[in-house]
C-alpha cells in the first residue's frame, strides 16, 4: 500500500505531524507520544482494555517512527511510491 500500512492510516497522522515535519520534530513526537502510550505507564489505570489499546497504540507509534526516521523510506512514502507491507518480509 502507498499509504504507508495495512490499516490506512497516515504516519504522519499517527504520530500527531505533518509532512514538513523535520527530523529533530519527529523525534520529539515520538519519545513524547511513547511516554504517553507505554503500556507500564497506561496500567495504573487497572484496566486490562486500556492496557491492551495502548500495546496497540504503541506498536502503531513505533512503525510509524521506524518508519519515517528512515530518510529513503520516508521519500518514497511522501511520493506515495512505497509499500510498508514489503518491509514485513525482509529481516534486516
Amino acid at each position: 500500500m502507498a499509504n504507508g500500512d495495512e490499516k490506512g492510516k497516515d504516519l504522519y497522522a499517527v504520530l500527531g505531524l505533518k509532512k514538513e515535519c523535520t527530523a529533530p520534530e519527529l523525534r520529539n513526537a515520538y519519545k513524547k507520544l511513547a511516554l504517553r502510550w507505554h503500556p507500564d505507564c497506561c496500567s495504573a489505570s487497572g484496566t486490562s482494555e486500556f492496557v491492551e489499546e495502548a500495546k496497540t497504540k504503541l506498536q502503531e507509534i513505533q512503525q510509524a517512527y521506524s518508519f519515517l526516521s528512515d530518510v529513503i523510506k520516508r521519500f518514497l512514502y511522501d511520493i506515495g511510491a512505497y509499500d510498508n507491507d514489503n518491509d514485513k518480509n525482509v529481516s534486516s
